[in-house]
């Protein structure tokens, strides 16, 4: 009886806490006086030819375009470049692989607060600030990719428990099914925006009933997570943090009451296990770190898949030649989707911090520096790959790129990841015989995620004699 009165009054207090702090935060958000200019205008071109840092502003949404020609300047001439928020970038590929690996230097923790940390200001302060609201359950605790060892082997072992490759691959007819009812439903429009309408709804779809969430939540989950996202921008302004921060409220409240409700439910799913896990006494997941790994499933599955199947969509209109070649030859999907992977990389980078003085190509690094290790330099570091810039179906390292990260965080979902993707270009390019970009795609101004805002296309579909050919030749070759 007492635990359960301490448990009720913990969520009590939970709820009046969070739903004060969004109050406050909204008070303050309407005396602040934002800068009148815009942090995403295109104030100028970026330059061909770059010679020096001087010549970019790479906080800026012309270089969040296309940043591909300032990674390779600073690759050549500033391997560890600081930018104007104080952020040092590791920018080639060996560098970031030994960071990765060295988590007694580089902590991977308060990832919520290195992006827009202050002048002056303590990651180490901050951070635990930080942590004094999630121990209220107000925000997540760091978890699985935001957590160091020895912490981070629990939390792993949970998290694969939850998305190992033999449950994975038990999810391919199901998956199959959600991937053709979305595919029908496109096709069927001729012109279509591809991340609106299929590239965001099917991976977070399918996170989202792997949880045992409510189907109809989608959009409020996906207004969430790209609230939060825009934290780890670089560019944000006091009130546009605001709003994320409230968005994030919000979202641990959505969390916690899934979870308490599903806890109780029969039902099997991935929220069931972290709560069976939780409410084990030898374990030491508890239910805080259940509910920060259930946002940051949705955080994942909420844009990095999209963005990769945005991105391949994207590459195949612009390279017909290997648009071609893939309908000739279906096999080679999977090695396309690697080098999609490796050329557009969803999440460009992500945040460190050092936990002592240290020093890199030759820079030194204070104690509490941030770092950013920029996954999509390293996958177009000369040093590492022949000619990084082309897309190379035959190429012999082509699994080695960086954009599920590297060493103990390298990402659980990767394999989930894989097979959507795999899946969802094979059906668009067996139903097709063309496609076509039919507007503008802009990417988010953001130094984090190169995700593609929009992505309009229109298709020519396959003739239904030409289907049913294929269908014959098919049956033909099994017989």
């Amino acid at each position: 009886m007492e635990i359960i009165m301490e448990r009720t009054f913990y969520h009590l207090r939970r709820q009046l806490l969070s739903h004060t702090l969004e109050g406050l935060i909204s008070l303050k958000a309407r005396r602040t006086r934002t800068d009148s200019s815009s942090a995403t205008k295109d104030a100028y071109e970026i330059p061909k030819n770059p010679v020096c840092p001087e010549d970019f502003r790479p906080l800026e949404n012309s270089c969040f375009q296309n940043p591909y020609a300032f990674y390779k300047m600073i690759r050549d001439e500033h391997p560890v470049y600081q930018l104007p928020n104080g952020i040092y970038c590791i920018s080639r590929y060996e560098d970031i692989v030994k960071v990765s690996r060295d988590t007694d230097c580089f902590s991977s923790t308060h990832q919520g607060s290195i992006a827009s940390l202050k002048k002056g200001q303590s990651i180490i302060q901050e951070g635990n600030k930080m942590h004094s609201l999630a121990r209220l359950g107000l925000v997540p605790t760091d978890v699985m990719a935001v957590s160091d060892p020895p912490e981070h082997k629990t939390h792993r072992k949970v998290g694969h428990k939850g998305l190992n490759a033999h449950y994975v691959k038990s999810l391919e007819p199901e998956l199959k099914e959600r991937c053709q009812k979305l595919m029908d439903e496109i096709l069927a429009k001729g012109e279509f925006d591809f991340m609106h309408d299929f590239a965001w709804r099917f991976p977070l779809s399918v996170i989202i009933q792997l949880l045992g969430l409510p189907a109809d939540d989608y959009e409020k989950i996906k207004t969430w997570c790209e609230r939060i996202l825009e934290t780890q921008s670089g560019i944000s302004n006091p009130q546009s943090l605001a709003k994320s921060h409230i968005a994030s409220l919000r979202f641990i409240r959505y969390c916690w009451k899934q979870f308490l409700k599903l806890k109780k439910q029969p039902e099997q799913n991935m929220t069931k296990l972290f709560a069976q896990f939780a409410d084990d006494p030898e374990s030491e997941f508890t239910d805080r770190l259940a509910i920060s790994l259930i946002f940051q499933l949705l955080m994942a599955g909420s844009d990095s898949s999209a963005t990769s199947m945005g991105n391949a969509v994207k590459l195949l209109i612009e390279n017909p030649d290997v648009q071609q070649q893939l309908r000739d030859d279906p096999e080679k999907i999977t090695a396309f989707v690697e080098e999609v992977f490796r050329l557009e990389t969803a999440f460009q980078g992500h945040f460190r911090w050092t936990k002592k003085d240290t020093e890199i190509q030759g820079v030194r690094l204070p104690k509490e520096s941030r770092i950013f290790l920029m996954w999509a330099s390293g996958n177009r570091d000369e040093r590492f790959w022949d000619d990084p810039d082309l897309i190379n179906l035959e190429r012999k390292n082509g699994k080695k790129h960086l954009t599920f990260g590297h060493g103990i965080h390298a990402c659980i979902g990767r394999e989930l990841a894989r097979m959507e993707i795999i899946m969802a270009i094979r059906m668009l390019l067996e139903r097709t015989e063309n496609l076509s970009q039919a507007g503008e795609t802009p990417f988010v101004a953001s130094m984090f995620a190169h995700t593609l805002l929009r992505l309009p296309i229109s298709v020519t579909l396959k003739s239904e004699k030409h289907n049913n050919s294929n269908h014959r030749l098919k049956e033909s070759a099994v017989a």
